[in-house]
């Protein structure tokens, strides 16, 4: 068939007219498929994006007015510190019980660093019994919805490389016994990658456009567009807990969080933990231009990085590790915006055809990509608070191979942090024993008080999952 008039003239419009230099050589369902991801860029907008790549930065408008950071909550030191925590878990709690909770998982990635070529929240993670990713989650939030009688609607964003498949996987088992209806998987964004001679969009092959994902950021504009704001509207869903896939110690809908969030009037809380030291290579929490939010490790002056307080503590301490608390009315004002979150640029080596239709694998940075970061959200907020978590007990992702924040680091963190809630909750167990608790068995250290039997602690494997003796 030919192309269509009316794509025709828009390629022509906006100087794209490359992306149907193939066209006589597709068959009907690959030219459908060209239009249709012709059909899904916004062209005026990624003509703003060009010309902004390819104009030189100004140097002076790049520097920032970095600040320590405000409004923060740190873990608790004194008898004050732990009731104030008390009360925020017990407010926390009453908006569970209320059911105005819902949870979003962002799960676009695949495990392609850690050698398993599959979406990573299908990753094998548990100590003991190589339970997954998704899995662990899953059992948290129906431990959760069971404990307060509540549905928590479950929302997993995923992304063209991952959807089908983690649908498939999670269909196969039963969504871990979780309402089915209760979970609702959309997928991410995409945005062209272009040219960053020309600033043409390349294809990736000839009926196929090179498009990368949008970034966690995109996260809100997929929402609106799947029609889950509306949803959670319909459900009185006030508050969203966020996390990312890669991280099994996270814990869901916080109480305690949740709770500091709606007593400080917080449009969004992040959770961060204390730097190792000042060279940890992470984003953290600062005054950045007036306003609350994260300054990237590669922006913080060594001075300022190495800077500590009366007590020795470093002054730019909060490093972010992507668990956040937003209020629905906050991302109902951001994609009500024309401009919503801001667009970064990226220059990245992309895989192309050149004119001639032959494959180009660059070895250095051909092209500029674009993409939206979630924590952008956080300066635009009437007001962000920040909350410290412990490392040990939260953060550890599976990120590499090898190394740190790698499987082997991250089952020792589940593994560690068994044997600390079962000695808290009195029982002696051998030291070096394996240990893997399901949510579903307990949530915190306390649920495992009086509840077990001495040969449910014997032997170097513990594993205290449904049905587990």
């Amino acid at each position: 068939m030919p192309i269509p008039q009316d794509i025709e003239n828009l390629l022509q419009e906006h100087n794209q007219q490359q992306l149907t230099r193939f066209w006589d050589k597709l068959s009907e369902g690959d030219q459908e498929q060209l239009l249709n991801q012709i059909r899904e860029i916004d062209f005026p907008r990624l003509d703003q994006l060009i010309s902004k790549a390819m104009t030189p930065a100004d140097a002076d408008a790049q520097d920032l007015d970095l600040k320590p950071l405000q409004n923060s909550i740190r873990l608790p030191e004194s008898d004050t510190d732990r009731q104030k925590w008390a009360d925020a878990t017990e407010r926390g709690r009453e908006i569970l019980q209320a059911g105005k909770v819902g949870c979003i998982l962002v799960a676009g990635g695949q495990g392609s660093r850690l050698g398993f070529p599959h979406p990573k929240g299908m990753y094998p993670v548990g100590p003991v019994t190589d339970r997954t990713l998704f899995q662990i989650f899953f059992e948290q939030l129906l431990a959760l919805s069971n404990r307060y009688g509540v549905r928590i609607p479950y929302f997993i964003m995923t992304s063209d490389a991952t959807h089908s498949e983690t649908e498939e996987f999670l269909q196969q088992h039963s969504w871990f016994g979780y309402p089915s209806d209760d979970v609702f998987l959309f997928r991410q964004g995409t945005m062209p990658a272009v040219d960053d001679a020309t600033g043409k969009v390349l294809l990736a092959d000839q009926a196929q456009i090179a498009m990368s994902p949008d970034g966690h950021g995109g996260l809100l504009n997929a929402l609106k567009k799947a029609g889950l704001l509306e949803e959670m509207g319909k459900r009185g869903i006030e508050y969203l807990y966020y996390h990312q896939v890669d991280n099994p110690c996270a814990r869901l809908c916080d109480p305690a969080m949740l709770g500091f969030h709606a007593l400080e009037q917080a449009e969004v809380t992040t959770k961060v933990v204390a730097k190792r030291d000042s060279s940890e290579k992470v984003g953290v929490f600062g005054q950045v231009n007036g306003n609350q939010g994260i300054i990237e490790y590669s922006d913080l002056p060594e001075e300022l990085a190495q800077q500590t307080d009366d007590q020795g503590r470093l002054t730019y301490w909060a490093g972010n590790i992507a668990i956040h608390v937003f209020n629905v009315a906050l991302f109902e004002r951001l994609t009500g915006q024309d401009t919503g979150l801001p667009v970064h640029i990226a220059h990245k080596k992309v895989a192309h055809l050149n004119e001639a239709g032959e494959p180009q694998k660059p070895e250095t940075p051909n092209a500029y990509k674009f993409e939206r970061f979630i924590f952008d959200a956080i300066p635009m907020a009437e007001k962000a608070l920040v909350l410290e978590t412990s490392r040990q007990e939260e953060f550890n992702p599976v990120k590499n191979a090898e190394g740190s924040d790698s499987p082997a680091t991250s089952r020792e963190a589940l593994n560690e942090n068994g044997r600390r809630w079962l000695t808290a909750a009195g029982y002696e167990i051998d030291s070096g024993a394996a240990v893997e608790i399901s949510p579903l068995i307990a949530l915190e250290a306390d649920d495992l008080k009086g509840e077990l039997q001495a040969d449910q602690l014997a032997g170097q494997e513990i594993v205290l999952v449904p049905d587990s003796k």
